[in-house]
């Protein structure tokens, strides 16, 4: 099999498990390592240069199990040993360890072994030097009539040519690193622990070399992004990245986990479930969350659940308690919306603030706060059609136990009436798609109201507008074709659909939610336009996206430049590296 290259100026180096990454920005003389429990922006922990303090130039290249360093004087070898340590191993070359940022200081232990705490990262940095030497010292800063060392450096040399040594990464007290330090037989091991993982990566649609190699690289993107279970991840848990966003939130995980259902219905399950566990008691969804720091509230993310669970039911047989369990969590979440999120009381609910809808900054936001926007109850009716859909099928089960055996696996399926909740569900979505059409339809297009006064935009250039397509066959007919008319003249670009209108004043070639390409709302779309008979438009939207993603980005980032096709913001993310292989798989792009 092929080794994979990876990148590490797009994507972060790690493994599957692991809080800690390494990165490289391009030409700079350093390696950056972050501790990935922190929530984004506070990762970068520590600075890696080779030879002095300022650094020697240096080549880089990076595999799913290590990073090659090589400079004029030697070779230096990193691989990440368990889910905390980073492992160097030197042929010739002194380095350098430089704790990021400012506020922090360290300590010598005896014995080759350190300890460096951030109080900024509140992360303590345990080293441990087996062969060469260690010293820790400066900066200096004056305190009274005295000099204090801040020991926030550590200097580590080569002992007749040789170093090898290793940092942990935690943030509560750690233990001691354990010796001797492990070598080759872990880096086969981590290979061996990729390759398994690539195995599960369906590749019989790939025939372009160039295809198959940047489908690798997006699988080992979600591979090592992947942190082991811990506090408030129930479940080992895919980030948005291992660099700058290295958080989960309430509805980027929908997407991974739907790329994850190519590897089994656990681990598809572990990614749908993850802000469930942590709903509040009236149903809402917490913002992001990150182990052993905060769980953020007060903000949420748009209810697209429903819609995703109903592919994963595509996907796989779910057992009575499995489905109990996610109606449950989806009805909550339903009616937290319905009831707590309608401040004018007209049966149509509303976003407070962009946030919450995911679209943080778009154009449709400048009308103002407690918005009316036509995705949500779009979204809100799929997910009654997905409660009516598991209700139904909780039915069947329940005939067919009677049938049988004169009792179900669950006596909580015996003792509700299954097929009267799929009726009231499919009845709700019939109302709430009625109100609808009667509030947000206007001139032949979708328009977002003002929570109270109703007041809108007659002309709304951001593309959410257009998100009741999602709908597929339960919009209607003749809404449907006026609204693909609009996407096509004033959103889909050369390299995909555009977020704002790119003819219009407002829109931003790097503007966020103002003007780029992003992933998430690329699939839906072309999911809704396939569902509703649109399956050429649907293709087209998908070969766009992944011809950007693979042939002009080279990678899968955060957003994209609708009309250059240029990567932005964040690289290495997992939503859009998700989006690219499902919608690759499913268009045979």
């Amino acid at each position: 099999m092929p080794q994979t290259q990876i990148d590490i100026t797009h994507i972060p180096f790690s493994r599957y498990g692991a809080y800690l990454s390494v990165t490289r920005n391009e030409r700079d003389k350093e390696l950056i390592i972050h501790h990935v429990g922190r929530r984004f922006g506070e990762g970068p922990t520590l600075s890696l240069t080779f030879g002095e303090e300022d650094g020697e130039e240096f080549s880089c290249s990076a595999e799913p199990e290590k990073i090659t360093v090589e400079t004029p004087k030697g070779r230096v070898i990193l691989f990440i040993s368990d889910d905390r340590t980073l492992v160097l191993e030197s042929h010739g070359v002194n380095v350098v360890w430089r704790m990021l940022p400012a506020k922090g200081y360290g300590t010598e232990e005896g014995a080759g072994r350190f300890r460096m705490v951030s109080v900024d990262q509140r992360v303590y940095m345990n080293y441990l030097v087996e062969q060469g030497k260690g010293v820790m010292r400066g900066p200096f800063e004056a305190c009274g009539d005295r000099l204090r060392d801040r020991k926030q450096y550590l200097w580590a040399t080569c002992k007749d040519g040789e170093l090898k040594m290793a940092v942990s990464l935690t943030g509560t007290e750690p233990d001691q690193i354990k010796e001797p330090l492990p070598g080759e037989e872990e880096v086969t091991a981590i290979r061996r622990e990729w390759e398994d993982f690539l195995g599960k990566m369906p590749d019989d649609q790939i025939a372009e070399t160039t295809t198959r190699e940047f489908c690798q690289v997006t699988w080992y993107n979600l591979w090592s992004s992947f942190v082991r279970a811990d506090d408030v991840y129930h479940s080992d848990t895919m980030l948005m990245s291992k660099k700058f966003m290295s958080s989960v939130w309430s509805w980027d995980h929908c997407f991974n986990a739907l790329a994850m259902a190519k590897v089994g219905k656990e681990k598809a399950m572990e990614q749908f479930l993850a802000p469930f566990v942590l709903q509040s008691p009236k149903g809402a969804l917490p913002d992001m969350w990150n182990p052993h720091t905060e769980v953020v509230w007060g903000v949420t993310k748009p209810p697209i659940h429903g819609w995703c669970f109903s592919k994963l039911m595509d996907c796989f047989p779910f057992t009575e308690e499995e489905l109990i369990r996610v109606y449950g969590y989806l009805v909550k979440w339903t009616g937290w919306w319905m009831k707590e999120n309608d401040s004018d009381h007209d049966g149509i609910p509303e976003y407070p603030q962009g946030c919450d809808s995911g679209w943080d900054n778009s154009t449709l936001f400048d009308l103002g706060f407690y918005v009316e926007s036509p995705d949500l109850p779009a979204y809100l009716i799929l997910q009654m059609e997905t409660q009516a859909r598991i209700a139904e099928t909780l039915a069947e089960k329940q005939e067919k136990g009677r049938g049988e055996a004169g009792q179900t696996e669950n006596g909580d399926v015996e003792s509700r009436d299954w097929s009267a909740e799929g009726r009231k569900w499919r009845q709700e979505a019939k109302y709430l798609t009625e109100r609808f059409y009667a509030h947000s339809w206007s001139d032949g297009r979708f328009v977002a109201k003002l929570s109270g006064s109703h007041e809108y935009e007659e002309q709304p250039t951001s593309l959410i507008s257009l998100m009741p397509l999602v709908l597929g066959d339960c919009l209607d007919q003749e809404k449907r074709r006026k609204l693909v008319k609009i996407l096509k003249q004033d959103f889909l670009t050369e390299h995909g659909l555009a977020t704002e209108m790119p003819a219009g004043k407002k829109y931003e070639p790097d503007g966020y939610w103002r003007g780029p390409i992003w992933a998430p709302v690329t699939y839906l779309l072309v999911d809704g336009l396939r569902r509703g008979g649109e399956e050429a438009l649907a293709a087209e939207i998908a070969g766009r996206y992944c011809q950007m993603s693979e042939q002009l980005a080279r990678g899968n980032y955060e957003n994209f430049d609708a009309l250059t096709g240029k990567g932005l913001r964040a690289p290495g993310y997992t939503w859009s590296a998700s989006v690219y292989m499902l919608l690759h798989w499913e268009y045979g792009n």
